[in-house]
């Protein structure tokens, strides 16, 4: 059984995925988002790729309700686009919009009868520009609210931090010890002549 302790660090250490780039409340309109782009990172997808590596967890953590789908393509001068689609414009035709269907976190497009065409109410051209303009632009078009970090988060965050920086000068210090210990091996091994020296 793994330690108490290591679990509960890897356990804080999931932090990441409340706080940070990405950490928003997307208004109740916003009812799915789509991304689409390169699985590489050639003809200008990086940015894409970094958004839904590093930001998207944290949306989707935050906003639980709404669908977001990615589609991955392997065309380089293929689009890099984000789309955010809205409750208004999902049910323009107001006899349908009385029709009220129960959200679903997880929506298999698989089983719907009649694939679903509407437009986006805002699309983001990924293309070219890094992963902060792109969450810059979410939130503008939006309306979206940061969530700022608690101040039990921030001294966890740090916490976690000082805790790093002491791991990695414990694991060099463990290193150095042992490099010595075997270093001296060597030399008794090498004076009782069980081996012969190298130049």
């Amino acid at each position: 059984m793994v330690n108490i302790v290591k679990r509960m660090r890897k356990l804080r250490e999931l932090l990441w995925i409340r706080v940070g780039p990405g950490a928003l409340l997307l208004p109740k309109e916003v009812s799915k988002i789509t991304l689409e782009f390169n699985k590489h990172i050639n003809g200008g997808h990086r940015g894409a790729r970094k958004f839904w590596r590093e930001m998207l967890p944290r949306i989707k953590y935050r906003n639980p309700s709404v669908p977001i789908s990615v589609m991955r393509h392997s065309n380089d001068s293929g689009p890099a686009k984000l789309c955010i689609y809205t409750k208004s414009a999902s049910a323009p035709n107001p006899s349908q919009s009385s029709i009220s269907t129960p959200p679903s976190a997880t929506p298999n497009p698989r089983n719907t009868a009649t694939p679903d065409t509407t437009a986006p109410a805002f699309t983001i051209d990924m293309k070219m520009i890094p992963e902060s303009q792109i969450l810059e632009e979410l939130i503008e078009k939006t309306g979206a609210t940061i969530i700022e970090p608690s101040e039990q988060e921030l001294q966890e965050m740090k916490d976690i931090a000082d805790f790093k920086v002491r791991s990695e000068g414990d694991r060099v210090q463990v290193r150095e010890h042992l490099m010595k210990q075997r270093r001296e091996e060597e030399l008794l091994r090498l004076a009782r002549g069980e081996i012969t020296a190298t130049a």
